[in-house]
């Protein structure tokens, strides 16, 4: 999973990647990929019952890119590339170089905006190229299905609307494969705000936001925090960041809070395998059966899949061992089309 942290130059963002790789500032602005932990206590309990060989926590890559407001040409297409690659977009704004809530907002409105233009030119050009080879060819089947697709997807581009609120067919959907557009990658919004902000402050400039996104039909979280000090954070060794946390009542460091945002919003789920070789966490989309979870293992543990031993995690942590669970009787056998849910933790029963 790759998520691309992006936003206008001075935004933040360089700050943010460095809070969430823990890479100290003078290396998160020289590197601009970072391969993250995703921390989940459940993970670190079940490691304390069965004490394996290792523990294994599934990961996420964070990408810093290049400034939405970069202007040289190369820049951009490096920029939009960047983009493009990103399962998910954590999208920056400068709420600490505002004032007001309005100049907050029309940050967000022209971020939201340089990802539709890019996505609009890109509709544009291919209607124009299309109509040109419908005219020549002789079989126009398929490309007049995909102009027919592009014309609909445009008036709602120009409407400045993101298309999370357009349901597309399965072949509609293979064909926006090959279209690269930003405005269908899941969206985080980040409010970077200033240590003077007061939390009644933080609550209200969140209200507003949300209120900016419902107006346009997106439904993309928003997380407030100060990535400087988050950064400072993240360089921290975990005992002292123990400390500071508590020291000053923060409940959560943003890394924490954003992998929490990123999960929610791309509909992703936690499952783990549990031994004493090896605790591990994976990740899976919400929806997934027991055979899409041995695949997320190994191939071919889906391919010769029998069926899973099911326990919850909670279930598990609470009685302790396998056999307490089966005696209680929450240990279940499962098939293929048992659909997976976060938390569970599965034993594959395979033969090949």
């Amino acid at each position: 999973m790759k998520i691309v942290i992006t936003g206008f130059g001075g935004s933040g963002r360089t700050s943010l990647f460095a809070a969430c790789t823990g890479k100290d500032m003078e290396e998160a602005s020289r590197q601009s990929i970072g391969v993250v932990q995703v921390p989940d206590e459940r993970l670190n309990k079940l490691s304390a019952i069965f004490n394996p060989k290792k523990t294994v926590f599934t990961t996420i890559d964070f990408v810093d890119s290049l400034p939405l407001d970069s202007h040289s040409k190369s820049d951009k297409t490096s920029l939009f590339e960047t983009l493009r690659n990103g399962d998910a977009l954590v999208c920056v704004i400068s709420a600490f170089q505002h004032d007001s809530d309005g100049e907050i907002l029309d940050e967000l409105n022209r971020l939201r905006l340089d990802i539709l233009i890019n996505d609009l030119d890109m509709a544009v050009k291919r209607s124009e190229r299309l109509e040109k080879e419908i005219r020549i060819c002789k079989d126009k089947g398929e490309k007049q299905k995909e102009l027919a697709l592009v014309k609909r997807i445009q008036p709602v581009l120009e409407n400045e609307q993101f298309l999370y609120s357009m349901d597309f067919d399965k072949d509609e959907l293979m064909i926006l494969r090959n279209f690269g557009l930003l405005s269908r990658k899941p969206c985080i919004y980040v409010l970077n705000c200033s240590e003077e902000m007061d939390a009644e402050r933080i609550a209200g400039l969140e209200d507003a936001v949300r209120r900016q996104l419902d107006e346009v039909s997106d439904p993309s979280p928003v997380i407030s925090l100060n990535a400087s000090i988050e950064a400072e954070i993240a360089a921290m060794d975990s005992a002292d960041r123990e400390d500071f946390l508590k020291e000053y009542g923060i409940s959560e460091c943003g890394r924490d809070k954003l992998i929490k945002a990123v999960y929610r919003r791309i509909d992703y789920i936690t499952f783990f395998t549990v031994g004493e070789d090896e605790c591990r966490s994976w990740k899976i989309p919400a929806g997934s059966t027991a055979v899409d979870a041995a695949r997320a293992i190994h191939s071919d543990l889906a391919r010769g899949f029998i069926r899973a031993e099911v326990v919850s995690a909670e279930d598990l942590l609470r009685l302790g061992s396998h056999n307490e669970a089966k005696k209680e009787g929450v240990l279940r056998l499962e098939g293929k089309t048992y659909l997976v849910k976060d938390g569970d933790t599965l034993n594959i029963m395979f033969n090949i």
